[in-house]
């Protein structure tokens, strides 16, 4: 993206037919963005990333948010327009989340809310003045009306504060300013959840620029060319989640699916989407499984072939490089709370039948294991061998295409921009209208939308 307010018009335009979550709709996220800094391409990062961890889900990796994004002289004005919502999360450009974290600060904030709590922050408290650090801000909207909406950005000239602090001798555990009511810091654990850049401070630019030129385009080892070990809490953070990872169950809805023939099905290697795929369509031919890392091909393969039971799937991950994810739900990964888990299990069915889906599978189709990184081959285009191999293996074909979340991943975010991204998808449309006979696409774009 060019500037600032070009990426919030792609977002926001791109992002406009996502329906808020009936549970969350009283809620409403804000990324703030500063006025006057030079955009540059570790700033867009920055952005990006800040705004798709707060866009939906406890990982960031869903929707049902209600999201707005401003410049920080707008927020006030932006506070008071949002009248149906109860309360506000806000955060600056460059503000990144521990979704790892036991306690992601996404689901922090969802618990907050119900504490009738006035606000929390991160409290700057002087001698003689004190504020709050834009960096996040969560505030309780009705309890700010009845206050008269004053202005997030004010300064406090008297107040009581708490005689300890976090670090050094400006960061009180709580603030009570005249006239308002107590403001809380976050806590220690809170805390440890979160990073902001500070990408105002010379040596944090320098960082970022060099840190995000290693990671774009997420080179070949790029994982290994940062240093996931720096004294730096930002990248510590960002690089927590970007190691590979097989999932050993879905974490997404099938949804409708068309009512057309196929004889191709390309397909992540993520739980048993493939499998329900290859039952419920009209479809009789081959299915390829394709991942950009051969650890998680090799596994896939062994529990098609081998027809895993999860306790076999259990002790199998033990001996993986790579981590098999397995989560207390069962079925869900990501979520909780705005997700109707009796909906999901009804739909994709207990292990037992999704087991007998993949012996049946196996046996009634050809499979083909594709080591593939979706991304990178569709953007080098005929300079890549596995293009070639790729358009000769639709040919002709009517193509079912599952993208999954590939695009819309964080991994993907983090090493290519909103535009890249969105342009690739494009071409990839343009590769299967071009090479096949025809095609169906299912997955999200870069903006967590159903493709359509």
């Amino acid at each position: 993206m060019d500037s600032y307010e070009h990426f919030k018009q792609v977002w926001e335009e791109q992002t406009a037919q996502i329906k808020p979550a009936k549970k969350l709709n009283h809620l409403v996220f804000i990324v703030v963005h500063p006025d006057k800094m030079k955009w540059d391409y570790a700033l867009e990062k920055q952005l990006q990333m800040t705004v798709l961890q707060t866009s939906g889900g406890i990982t960031g990796s869903g929707t049902g948010h209600v999201q707005k994004i401003c410049l920080q002289s707008e927020l006030n004005q932006v506070l008071r327009s949002c009248q149906q919502h109860t309360h506000a999360m806000i955060c600056a450009t460059g503000m990144i989340f521990d979704m790892t974290a036991r306690v992601s600060p996404i689901t922090s904030f969802y618990e907050w809310t119900k504490t009738g709590e006035y606000c929390r922050g991160h409290i700057i408290s002087r001698p003689r003045s004190a504020h709050l650090n834009g960096q996040h801000i969560e505030l309780n909207l009705e309890k700010w009306r009845e206050l008269g909406q004053p202005s997030i950005w004010e300064t406090w000239k008297k107040f009581k504060r708490s005689v300890d602090n976090f670090h050094d001798t400006y960061t009180p555990w709580w603030l009570k300013p005249y006239n308002r009511p107590e403001i809380k810091n976050f806590t220690t654990q809170e805390r440890s959840a979160k990073a902001w850049s500070y990408y105002t401070l010379t040596r944090k630019k320098a960082h970022q620029s060099k840190m995000w030129s290693k990671i774009k385009g997420l080179p070949d080892g790029w994982i290994d060319s940062v240093n996931v070990n720096t004294r730096d809490n930002y990248t510590k953070i960002l690089m927590k989640r970007m190691r590979p990872r097989f999932y050993s169950e879905n974490t997404e809805l099938i949804g409708k699916l068309p009512n057309q023939k196929f004889d191709l099905i390309f397909t992540p290697t993520a739980g048993y989407s493939g499998e329900i795929f290859a039952d419920r369509l009209d479809f009789w031919g081959e299915v390829v499984f394709y991942d950009y890392c051969a650890e998680n091909i090799h596994i896939k393969q062994n529990i098609v072939e081998m027809q895993m039971t999860m306790d076999q799937i259990k002790e199998y991950s033990k001996m993986s490089r790579h981590p098999i994810v397995f989560n207390d739900h069962g079925f869900l990964q990501n979520h909780y709370p705005d997700y109707d888990m009796k909906k999901f299990k009804k739909e994709y069915g207990d292990r037992t039948a999704l087991r007998m889906l993949q012996y049946k599978m196996n046996n009634k189709h050809k499979i083909d294991y594709w080591i593939m990184d979706l991304i990178k081959t569709i953007r080098a285009k005929s300079r890549s061998k596995k293009y070639n191999e790729l358009v000769d293996k639709i040919r002709g074909k009517d193509v079912f295409f599952d993208v999954s979340n590939i695009f819309s991943y964080h991994v993907s975010h983090a090493g290519y921009t909103l535009d890249e991204l969105m342009d690739t998808l494009d071409d990839l449309k343009k590769v299967l209208s071009t090479h096949t006979n025809s095609f169906y696409i299912k997955g999200t774009a870069p903006c967590k939308q159903e493709i359509e």
